[in-house]
């Protein structure tokens, strides 16, 4: 920034320097209202002031660099022109030092921007917050330094004041202080310690804290005899990053724990239509009798000779060396003994057929009901006395096929069960079904079949005989059991039963295992209908806003096809039970995360850095959400400059002592406000992308699960329409007779009993069960069924289950994204709310009227990871059209509840005292814009390569802009302003960048006036990037800059015919330049980081657009910015 030598029509000249030598000073009385002053900075613990510094009549020596003496000297002379010596370039050192000039503890070094100039005046301010107990007499010492290379850092001159000196005068109300600067270049320098009396923010509505304030004095370029401008930075946290996600997430949670018990409810269901229950006692609960049978073992089995069917002779032709390799490659076993081990032969491979028969009553006859088949055992070969499920002659089949596996029937829903026997020995297979409960009636048979099974695979097995036993005559012998479900009957048998053939002769005897449990809890599904009563008026659980899409043709599309009968007849178990465990993770995702919102609340943690952004239970909370104010104000009326009768000015000289004051005696100074008036106030609010980072950018953001949500219900529209009756025949797998063919299918048996039990580890993160649920239905007996119409059925049930997928992807997504947008959304609001109440009440009622317009900034990139996060902010920030505000004097605190019939937005309720509304302020639409560029080095990559990315910016920036022009005809229609030609008008530049947009370039234009456009509308602005504190404060500082100067003197301020033809003036850029040096940013910067450097290195800085590139002093090198990466 050029440098003013002209210091004394800046801030006055001081009194002129004396020779002799300075008397000591003397001791001071304090001044009236230095007491009180310190008791309450002691309350508050520090003591804070802000000044700034110039030098007059300094005159530092200009600077003759190397190189030009040697090359651009010879050039200067070949060329007949003088060579020019830079003015040197230095800056201030303040520290504050004990009495004797020894360092003091824990306190900061202070330091200016560096300048070059002769005499400087420095733009940056100091402000020193000091303890409340520093010592009056220590030492604020000044060193004017010079900062070229050539200098080392050299002192060139040096002054300082007591502690108690500087806090007297700035109690006093003086405005400036002149120091005498020990130099050894010239006697008569002076040091102007400017005070600037500005203090935090003070609000009514929005609850701060961590407050950062800093301070600008930029001179005038265009009349050096003006006065500086006098501007201030602060920043600070807020309430509403930890109070909306808190309230939004409690309301979100309500939302999913209605889907969850929905989806329970047609789980449940759906288990007892299959009767798919985890073991004996979960059936029971649910209203059916349990039935198991063991086939253990077989003794003295006896089958005629002639009725075994033998393998016939095979005659082979000779055999070629290859083909005889093969096939002795082909019958050669692959384990176990040879075959031609001394196993005897006895031709006989048993196996039992299970069959059911269940009769209406007693006296009903078995002929009058079906026997229904329950599965089969495993073939045992070449045994007489088989016991199965030991496969102990496996290697002697036969047949290229044995059959080692046990066989349930699909009719039934059998499954194998694998059970210890008592006292350990050995392991049995039980096969166990489920029917309805009979009011624990029990009638009809069992019948066990014992076949060989042939040597020639095709052909019939040969019937050795069968058991029977009825039902009715085990009806009797049951007993009442103790058990976890109440009032239950059961009988437990194992017996050697004989084994008859169809002349009732007797062939061998079966040893059965064989259990029957009857339970008295009646057999019911449940009711849907039912699951929503705890919220009045919510019909369905997916009836919720966060199930709006971005796009209103999108989401006018899905809502034309979801009207398609959706029972829970159309999803299978395997779905099911992996959706239930899933909205059950969700659910209790959202739990954690609100516990740690009211932790956060309770302890005023509001503050989550970048470096915490993939962390699942903080993911809902806005990362560095932050309020910004630029505030501009006015200097005093009263000259700066000395008078003869009173003074504003303390004269530290050495020519007078300040007279000593009692207390009862008024001083004589003028009394100054305690704070400089405003002149105007502009605010931004700043954080990071609305994103779910934590649960990952590499598949999908909101846009694209969107796309896939009206892709795979088209899909599924289209089906239904061309099978409208297959809705009420397809059921979940093994449903209804009429479909389904019973067959038997082969079962792994899977001994659970040699399975970790990880349950408790996996318990204490909730978001592993989604991995523990997809473990749990691996381990599920598979159910498979034959359909008539493999082409159908699946491919409708298919798609059915990936839209609800989707779905709740979507919501859940959704719930963490909205989370920290709504936060955003609050913050932007009150700070509004609290600018323009008192002074503005005509813009309450055109919120009210036309909608409160928050414009965003993004400046996240359109390619790889960023354009995920662009999809999730762009689906959000268009969600947030479904919250409107509503003020209300009756109540304390934020409330957030739902609104409309159809369940279509929210509504939020804020807190207003001490101010009237004005009549006919209701609810307050919003209506959010936004607007992006990248402009980081992968945009730069994005625009060569030409990625798909840059498709979906232009299609945000083209969208926003159509709402911007419908929100600008209402705005016109309220005819608020005095030039309505001008404002007509107020589009046209955004207008113009918008349609020249290039798809190879970065058009940043488009930001720049697209937030003149919504603050002219009275709107709130946002910005953000990836972590809300690099590119974010690269953007704000520019539209700073651009605030401070563009808009002063005009008419119409906001508009481009007003300002100067280039897009961003030097001026500008330098005093943007500065606050990204010395300003609030980068102390968001060593907040997140730990370091005064922004996240940027050489080459980073080199591709980013010449007005966003932050001074080379702030950014990182290139070490340190890949391995202290934050994000």
């Amino acid at each position: 920034m050029a440098a003013n030598d002209d210091i004394f029509s800046l801030f006055g000249a001081p009194p002129a320097p004396v020779k002799h030598a300075t008397p000591p000073v003397q001791p001071l009385s304090l001044p009236k209202n230095f007491g009180s002053a310190v008791a309450m900075a002691k309350k508050l613990n520090t003591l804070s002031m802000t000044f700034f510094l110039s030098c007059s009549e300094l005159h530092l020596p200009s600077v003759n660099s190397t190189a030009q003496s040697v090359l651009r000297g010879a050039m200067s002379v070949l060329g007949n022109t003088s060579a020019k010596a830079k003015l040197p370039e230095c800056m201030i050192v303040v520290d504050v030092k004990q009495a004797n000039r020894s360092p003091m503890p824990n306190i900061p070094r202070y330091t200016t921007e560096k300048l070059r100039s002769r005499n400087p005046a420095f733009v940056v301010g100091i402000t020193l917050d000091l303890p409340a107990t520093t010592p009056p007499n220590s030492q604020i010492c000044f060193n004017v330094v010079l900062t070229e290379d050539s200098a080392n850092g050299k002192s060139v001159a040096n002054t300082s004041i007591s502690w108690l000196h500087l806090l007297q005068n700035y109690e006093h109300g003086a405005s400036s202080v002149y120091l005498p600067l020990d130099s050894a270049m010239t006697n008569d320098a002076v040091l102007t310690v400017r005070f600037a009396r500005i203090h935090p923010l003070s609000h009514a509505l929005l609850q701060t804290q961590s407050e950062v304030l800093k301070c600008y004095a930029f001179p005038s370029s265009s009349n050096p005899n003006h006065l500086p401008t006098l501007v201030s930075e602060e920043m600070a946290e807020v309430l509403p990053s930890v109070q909306m996600p808190l309230l939004f997430l409690r309301h979100c949670r309500q939302e999913l724990e209605g889907a969850y018990h929905l989806w329970r409810v047609r789980y449940n269901n759906a288990r007892k239509r299959l009767k798919h229950f985890a073991d004996g006692d979960d059936a029971l609960s649910n209203g059916c009798d349990v039935f198991r049978v063991a086939v253990v073992a077989a003794r003295n089995l006896s089958v005629p000779t002639a009725s075994l069917p033998r393998r016939p002779p095979v005659s082979r032709s000779p055999l070629s060396p290859r083909g005889g390799l093969d096939m002795l490659k082909k019958n050669s076993p692959k384990r176990g003994p040879s075959v031609d081990d001394q196993t005897p032969r006895c031709g006989v491979h048993p196996f039992v057929m299970v069959l059911f028969n269940e009769t209406e009553s007693a006296e009903t006859p078995l002929q009058h009901s079906p026997w229904q088949v329950v599965g089969k055992t495993n073939t045992e070969y070449e045994t007489l006395s088989p016991q199965w499920g030991t496969n102990q002659n496996l290697f002697i089949c036969p047949h290229s096929t044995p059959r080692t596996k046990h066989y349930v029937s699909t009719s039934l829903h059998t499954k194998a069960e694998l059970d210890i026997r008592q006292g350990g020995q050995g392991k049995q297979v039980f096969l166990t079904w489920f029917r309805p409960s009979r009011a624990q009636m029990l009638s009809g048979g069992l019948q066990w079949d014992v076949y060989c099974e042939a040597e020639v695979e095709g052909q019939a097995p040969v019937e050795i005989g069968q058991v029977f036993i009825s039902l009715n005559d085990l009806r009797p012998l049951m007993t009442p059991e103790s058990g976890t479900v109440p009032g239950c009957l059961a009988v437990y048998t194992s017996m050697w039963v004989p084994i008859l053939n169809r002349q009732q002769q007797s062939v061998g005897e079966l040893y059965l295992d064989l259990q029957i449990r009857l339970t008295s809890v009646p057999f019911t599904f449940e009711d849907e209908n039912t699951t929503h009563t705890s919220k009045p008026g919510q019909a369905k659980a997916d009836d919720t806003p966060l199930f709006r899409l971005a796009s209103s043709t999108m989401d006018r599309a899905l809502r034309e096809t979801m009207h398609i009968p959706s029972d829970q007849e159309t999803y299978s178990i395997g779905f099911l039970h992996a959706h239930v465990m899933e909205l059950d993770r969700q659910v209790k995702e959202l739990g954690a995360m609100i516990r740690v919102a009211e932790t956060r609340m309770a302890s005023h943690t509001w503050f989550k850095g970048s470096g915490d952004k993939k962390k699942r239970d903080v993911q809902a909370f806005a990362t560095n959400l932050h309020v910004s104010y630029l505030r501009k104000y006015a200097w005093p009326l009263s000259s700066p400059k000395a008078s003869a009768k009173e003074s504003s000015q303390f004269d530290l000289l050495g020519l007078d002592d300040p007279p000593a004051k009692t207390i009862e005696e008024k001083p004589s100074m003028v009394t100054f406000s305690r704070e400089h008036p405003t002149l105007c106030t502009y605010a931004t609010i700043t954080c990071g992308a609305p994103t779910a980072h934590a649960l990952g950018l590499d598949d999908h953001g909101l846009i694209g699960l969107e796309d896939k949500l009206v892709r795979v219900h088209q899909q599924l529209a289209l089906l239904s329409n061309g099978v409208k009756s297959l809705h009420l025949n397809v059921m979940v797998e093994g449903g209804v007779t009429s479909f389904e063919r019973p067959t038997l299918v082969p079962v792994e048996i899977v001994d659970d009993s040699e399975d970790g039990d990880t349950e408790e580890i996996d318990e204490k993160k909730p978001w592993s069960l989604a991995s523990k649920a997809r473990k749990h239905v691996t381990k599920t007996m598979k159910l498979t069924r034959q359909s008539s119409d493999e082409s159908v059925g699946p491919s409708a049930m298919a798609l059915r289950e990936q839209f609800e997928s989707f779905k709740y992807q979507y919501y859940f997504r959704k719930c963490v994204c909205v989370s920290q947008a709504v936060s955003a959304l609050v913050t932007t609001f009150l700070t509004c709310l609290e600018l323009n109440m008192e002074h503005k009440p005509e813009i309450l009622h055109q919120w009210a009227s036309i909608g409160f317009l928050i414009g965003w900034e993004s400046l996240i990139s359109s390619q790889g990871k960023e354009l995920k996060m662009l999809s999730d902010a762009w689906a959000t920030i268009k969600c947030l059209e479904r919250f409107s505000f509503l003020l209300d004097p009756a109540i304390d605190a934020v409330r957030l509840e739902e609104h409309g019939a159809d369940h279509e937005g929210y509504v939020i309720r804020i807190p207003f005292h001490g101010a009237v509304i004005p009549s006919g302020v209701g609810l307050i639409p919003v209506t959010s814009v936004l607007f992006t560029q990248g402009i980081n080095e992968m945009q730069s990559l994005a625009n060569m390569v030409g990625a798909n990315g840059v498709e979906l910016q232009s299609t945000i920036n083209n969208s926003s802009f159509k709402t911007l022009q419908t929100y600008h005809q209402k705005y016109l229609k309220l005819k608020l302003e005095q030039d309505m030609t001008t404002a007509q008008l107020l589009l046209d530049p955004l207008m113009a960048v918008v349609q020249a947009e290039n798809a190879s370039a970065k058009n940043t234009r488009i930001l720049l006036e697209a937030s003149d456009v919504v603050r002219r509308m009275n709107g709130g602005r946002v910005t953000y990037c990836k972590s809300g504190k690099d590119r974010t404060a690269m953007s704000v500082t520019l539209e700073q800059s651009r605030l401070l100067f563009k808009r002063q003197g005009t008419l119409n301020p906001f508009l481009a015919v007003h300002s100067s033809p280039e897009i961003v003036s030097a001026e500008e850029l330098a005093a943007a330049n500065l606050m990204r040096e010395f300003g609030i940013r980068i102390e968001i910067a060593k907040k997140n980081v730990g370091r005064y450097k922004y996240s940027f290195n050489s080459i980073q800085r080199k591709l980013l657009p010449e007005i966003y590139r932050p001074p080379s002093s702030t950014i990182q090198d290139m070490v340190t910015s890949v391995t202290a990466r934050d994000s």
